[in-house]
């Protein structure tokens, strides 16, 4: 994993106090966690689901795209917040019971937008040296 994706859930997990347990990833996997293998697995494979339905929800009503969602549980929060792109990032996350939820949101947007900014200059520089 690229150290400054890591750098950017790490600083996400320190600044946001609401969030408990986290997982950033893309189609080609999991780029942060720090959930346990087992729990990052059923997470991803949740977060796919939840995605899928919200974007048919979303289809079916002509609103516009899918991109997050907020459950609201007995014990806390679970946050979805998706980048609408081709092979754009998905976060899941889990939140203590009255979390701030607006501030986890934007914390979870910032994280994806730092990462994909580290993931945008790696290809940058990999274009480059090809170039060389």
């Amino acid at each position: 994993m690229k150290d400054e994706v890591q750098s950017a859930f790490a600083e996400m997990l320190d600044i946001s106090t609401d969030i408990d347990k986290a997982v950033l990833f893309d189609s080609a996997g999991v780029l942060a966690s720090n959930m346990s293998e087992e729990t990052q697995t059923a997470a991803v494979a949740q977060a796919i689901e939840l995605s899928r339905l919200g974007e048919a929800q979303a289809g079916q009503m002509g609103s516009q795209l899918f991109t997050q969602l907020v459950i609201e549980a007995p014990n806390g929060f679970v946050f979805l917040v998706r980048e609408t792109v081709v092979d754009g990032m998905t976060a899941l996350a889990t939140g203590r019971k009255g979390s701030r939820v607006g501030l986890v949101l934007y914390d979870l947007r910032t994280c994806m937008r730092d990462a994909r900014e580290a993931l945008g200059a790696e290809v940058g520089a990999e274009q480059g040296n090809e170039e060389a």
